[in-house]
Protein backbone atom coordinates (compact mmCIF):
# COMPACT_ATOMS: atom_id res chain seq x y z
CA UNK A 1 0.00 0.00 0.00
CA UNK A 2 1.42 3.41 -0.96
CA UNK A 3 2.49 5.76 2.04
CA UNK A 4 0.89 8.45 0.64
CA UNK A 5 -3.02 8.88 0.60
CA UNK A 6 -4.85 9.19 -2.69
CA UNK A 7 -8.12 10.41 -0.98
CA UNK A 8 -8.00 13.98 -2.80
CA UNK A 9 -7.82 11.76 -6.40
CA UNK A 10 -10.82 9.37 -5.00
CA UNK A 11 -13.05 12.40 -3.57
CA UNK A 12 -12.83 14.68 -7.36
CA UNK A 13 -13.65 11.82 -9.04
CA UNK A 14 -16.25 10.99 -6.83
CA UNK A 15 -17.68 14.63 -6.83
CA UNK A 16 -17.22 14.50 -10.60
CA UNK A 17 -20.64 11.82 -10.46
CA UNK A 18 -22.61 14.40 -8.83
CA UNK A 19 -22.15 18.17 -11.51
CA UNK A 20 -24.36 17.63 -14.21
CA UNK A 21 -22.61 19.24 -17.37
CA UNK A 22 -23.41 22.61 -17.03
CA UNK A 23 -24.88 23.37 -21.26
CA UNK A 24 -27.09 20.47 -20.91
CA UNK A 25 -28.94 22.10 -18.02
CA UNK A 26 -28.48 26.02 -18.87
CA UNK A 27 -29.34 25.91 -22.77
CA UNK A 28 -31.22 22.75 -23.41
CA UNK A 29 -32.84 22.72 -19.94
CA UNK A 30 -32.34 18.86 -19.34
CA UNK A 31 -33.29 18.20 -16.02
CA UNK A 32 -31.90 14.80 -15.38
CA UNK A 33 -28.16 15.91 -17.80
CA UNK A 34 -25.82 13.72 -17.60
CA UNK A 35 -22.59 13.68 -14.78
CA UNK A 36 -19.23 14.96 -15.58
CA UNK A 37 -18.24 11.54 -14.93
CA UNK A 38 -20.48 9.70 -17.12
CA UNK A 39 -18.97 12.09 -19.69
CA UNK A 40 -15.68 11.80 -18.56
CA UNK A 41 -16.27 7.82 -18.26
CA UNK A 42 -17.43 7.35 -22.06
CA UNK A 43 -14.65 9.35 -23.15
CA UNK A 44 -12.55 6.66 -21.40
CA UNK A 45 -13.82 4.26 -23.25
CA UNK A 46 -13.64 5.85 -26.70
CA UNK A 47 -10.01 6.38 -26.13
CA UNK A 48 -9.61 2.82 -25.29
CA UNK A 49 -10.99 1.59 -28.50
CA UNK A 50 -9.24 4.58 -30.83
CA UNK A 51 -5.93 4.02 -28.75
CA UNK A 52 -6.24 0.67 -30.39
CA UNK A 53 -7.46 1.57 -33.76
CA UNK A 54 -5.13 4.35 -34.68
CA UNK A 55 -2.03 2.51 -33.04
CA UNK A 56 -1.85 4.95 -30.39
CA UNK A 57 -0.73 4.47 -26.24
CA UNK A 58 -4.18 3.50 -25.58
CA UNK A 59 -3.09 3.74 -21.69
CA UNK A 60 -1.78 6.98 -21.66
CA UNK A 61 -5.46 8.11 -23.90
CA UNK A 62 -7.60 6.61 -21.08
CA UNK A 63 -5.69 8.26 -18.16
CA UNK A 64 -6.04 11.69 -19.86
CA UNK A 65 -9.89 10.85 -20.71
CA UNK A 66 -10.06 10.17 -16.81
CA UNK A 67 -8.22 13.59 -16.14
CA UNK A 68 -9.32 15.94 -18.72
CA UNK A 69 -12.20 17.40 -16.03
CA UNK A 70 -10.96 15.81 -12.62
CA UNK A 71 -10.54 20.02 -12.07
CA UNK A 72 -14.08 20.46 -12.30
CA UNK A 73 -14.50 18.49 -8.99
CA UNK A 74 -13.79 21.97 -7.48
CA UNK A 75 -14.52 24.86 -10.34
CA UNK A 76 -17.61 22.82 -11.75
CA UNK A 77 -18.25 22.59 -15.39
CA UNK A 78 -18.47 25.86 -16.75
CA UNK A 79 -20.18 26.55 -19.96
CA UNK A 80 -17.85 29.12 -22.42
CA UNK A 81 -19.79 31.91 -22.07
CA UNK A 82 -18.93 31.80 -18.25
CA UNK A 83 -15.07 31.49 -18.58
CA UNK A 84 -13.09 34.92 -19.06
CA UNK A 85 -11.03 33.51 -20.92
CA UNK A 86 -9.32 29.76 -22.43
CA UNK A 87 -5.74 30.62 -21.32
CA UNK A 88 -6.95 31.71 -17.74
CA UNK A 89 -9.60 28.42 -17.51
CA UNK A 90 -6.50 26.07 -18.10
CA UNK A 91 -4.12 27.82 -15.73
CA UNK A 92 -6.52 27.60 -12.90
CA UNK A 93 -7.51 23.98 -13.73
CA UNK A 94 -3.88 23.56 -14.08
CA UNK A 95 -3.15 25.15 -10.47
CA UNK A 96 -6.49 22.82 -8.92
CA UNK A 97 -5.05 19.33 -10.72
CA UNK A 98 -1.32 20.17 -9.12
CA UNK A 99 -3.37 20.35 -5.91
CA UNK A 100 -5.15 17.18 -6.41
CA UNK A 101 -1.94 15.04 -7.83
CA UNK A 102 -0.03 16.44 -4.78
CA UNK A 103 -1.31 13.68 -2.33
CA UNK A 104 -0.07 10.89 -4.89
CA UNK A 105 2.57 8.76 -4.20
CA UNK A 106 5.52 9.82 -5.80
CA UNK A 107 5.58 7.07 -8.77
CA UNK A 108 1.84 7.84 -9.49
CA UNK A 109 1.93 11.63 -9.16
CA UNK A 110 4.51 11.65 -11.51
CA UNK A 111 2.76 9.57 -14.11
CA UNK A 112 -0.72 11.56 -14.17
CA UNK A 113 1.46 15.01 -13.72
CA UNK A 114 2.99 13.80 -16.99
CA UNK A 115 0.03 13.19 -18.80
CA UNK A 116 -2.01 16.62 -17.30
CA UNK A 117 0.83 18.63 -18.73
CA UNK A 118 0.62 16.66 -21.78
CA UNK A 119 -2.71 17.45 -22.64
CA UNK A 120 -2.80 20.99 -21.97
CA UNK A 121 -0.06 21.43 -24.32
CA UNK A 122 -1.82 19.49 -27.16
CA UNK A 123 0.96 18.45 -29.30
CA UNK A 124 1.52 14.88 -29.00
CA UNK A 125 -1.11 12.15 -30.94
CA UNK A 126 -2.80 11.20 -28.57
CA UNK A 127 -3.70 14.82 -26.36
CA UNK A 128 -4.90 15.55 -29.93
CA UNK A 129 -6.87 13.03 -30.19
CA UNK A 130 -8.13 13.48 -26.27
CA UNK A 131 -9.40 16.62 -26.95
CA UNK A 132 -11.26 15.43 -30.02
CA UNK A 133 -12.94 12.40 -28.40
CA UNK A 134 -13.88 15.36 -25.83
CA UNK A 135 -16.04 16.75 -28.77
CA UNK A 136 -16.72 13.20 -30.32
CA UNK A 137 -18.61 12.12 -26.83
CA UNK A 138 -20.67 15.53 -26.70
CA UNK A 139 -21.95 14.69 -30.62
CA UNK A 140 -22.85 11.37 -29.07
CA UNK A 141 -24.45 12.83 -26.53
CA UNK A 142 -26.22 14.98 -28.81
CA UNK A 143 -27.46 12.12 -30.61
CA UNK A 144 -28.62 10.20 -27.32
CA UNK A 145 -30.54 13.27 -26.18
CA UNK A 146 -31.91 13.74 -29.89
CA UNK A 147 -33.33 10.47 -30.07
CA UNK A 148 -35.09 10.95 -26.60
CA UNK A 149 -37.47 13.33 -27.97
CA UNK A 150 -35.07 16.17 -27.08
CA UNK A 151 -35.66 19.36 -29.84
CA UNK A 152 -32.87 18.54 -32.17
CA UNK A 153 -33.36 22.80 -32.51
CA UNK A 154 -32.33 23.19 -29.08
CA UNK A 155 -29.46 20.64 -29.20
CA UNK A 156 -27.40 22.27 -32.84
CA UNK A 157 -25.14 24.25 -31.04
CA UNK A 158 -23.92 21.38 -29.33
CA UNK A 159 -23.27 20.02 -32.88
CA UNK A 160 -19.22 18.90 -33.21
CA UNK A 161 -19.26 17.88 -36.85
CA UNK A 162 -17.11 20.64 -37.92
CA UNK A 163 -14.41 20.37 -35.18
CA UNK A 164 -14.50 16.67 -35.60
CA UNK A 165 -11.67 14.93 -38.31
CA UNK A 166 -11.64 12.25 -40.45
CA UNK A 167 -12.34 8.73 -37.88
CA UNK A 168 -13.86 10.51 -35.20
CA UNK A 169 -16.54 12.58 -37.76
CA UNK A 170 -17.31 8.98 -39.39
CA UNK A 171 -17.76 7.42 -35.98
CA UNK A 172 -20.23 10.23 -34.82
CA UNK A 173 -21.79 10.34 -38.19
CA UNK A 174 -22.54 6.49 -37.73
CA UNK A 175 -23.46 6.67 -34.18
CA UNK A 176 -27.18 6.13 -33.58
Amino acid sequence: MPKKNSNSLFVAAGKLKTIPRAGWVKKVRIKDAESVADHSFRMAVIGMYLGQVLDLDSEKIVRMCLLHDLAESKIGDLTPEEKKSEKEHREMEDKIMNGILASLPKKARKRFSKDWKELLQAKSKESKLVWQIDKLEMGMQMKDYASSGIDRKLLAEFDPSKLLTGKLKEILEEYL
